[in-house]
């Protein structure tokens, strides 16, 4: 979706410098350890905080911070994070919201500025052992894939975690590039969460539903996922490995972002009856 300061992002954008790496914080308090990581569904979001910016442009991650505290979710994903820029009052956003919330966290820039950067973030409350970052074809903004992974209670979780261009034309190569990462990494327990620019109609997302299952395209739960007039438009999306099982999902209607988070529960597929999904924010 395209945005008001955009335009600035872009003319900022010629005088980036290439990508560092990711960032990790693994140390807050972990106090979740069950006896296996079968016996708990497993809470997972999604959410563009659009830099936290509210519809007058203020940045403000305690609201960002607070929206998220009601959905209590395990593992988060995030879009747009700022980090020292300007714009968003020089703030670390990712390390600003996941202190609010006590929960660990992993930063990766698609965009690195002399005065900041600006990229995708998984917060965790479990430990985070490692991310890295990949990235994706794109000539209109650089875009990346988040690649973390958690250690849920003992076992390896892999969350990926991505915001596509909104450029139709550079859909076909990200999407392929996410694809192929998939195959050569052939992870156990994988949860990719982000903003795809895609409707779920899109014929491209076909070939992430190979690996991956998509329940809000397989049960039509048609949730709106940003803040507009009309029809519900799901462009905000969490798919996952198949030995995972739905349990529900819902995109309240909270928070400054033009985004509403999307948070979906799983647990290991085969061992507890499925729940109804919650019907949309």
């Amino acid at each position: 979706m395209r945005k008001k300061w955009l335009p600035l992002t872009l003319f900022l954008a010629l005088f980036s410098f290439p990508p560092g790496g990711p960032v990790v914080s693994s140390s807050a308090p972990f106090d979740l350890v069950s006896p296996s990581h079968y016996d708990q569904p497993l809470s997972v979001v999604t959410y563009n905080i659009r830099g936290c910016r509210t519809d007058t442009g203020a940045a403000d991650p305690e609201r960002i911070a607070s929206a998220l505290r009601t959905l209590d979710a395990d593992v988060i994903a995030l879009q747009e994070v700022d980090v020292r820029l300007p714009r968003s009052g020089f703030v670390d956003q990712v390390a600003a919201i996941a202190a609010q919330l006590r929960m660990n966290f992993a930063y990766g820039p698609s965009i690195d500025f002399a005065i900041g950067s600006y990229g995708n973030a998984v917060l965790s409350k479990f430990p985070i052992r490692h991310a890295g970052i990949l990235r994706l074809p794109a000539e209109w903004e650089p875009r990346s894939l988040l690649d973390v992974s958690i250690d849920w209670n003992g076992y390896p979780l892999h969350v990926l975690v991505t915001h596509l261009g909104i450029e139709k034309s550079e859909h076909r190569e990200q999407v392929e590039s996410l694809y192929d990462y998939l195959q050569e990494k052939s992870y156990d327990s994988t949860v990719l969460l982000g903003d795809l620019n895609m409707l779920p109609s899109d014929p491209l997302l076909r070939q992430l539903r190979g690996p991956l299952l998509d329940p809000q395209h397989e049960r039509n739960l048609a949730l709106r996922t940003l803040k507009h007039d009309g029809p519900p438009k799901e462009i905000d999306r969490i798919l996952y490995s198949r030995d995972f099982g739905f349990l529900a999902a819902s995109a309240p209607a909270i928070g400054p972002s033009d985004h509403f988070p999307v948070k979906m529960e799983l647990k290991k597929s085969g061992l507890s009856t499925e729940k109804k999904a919650i019907p949309p924010g």
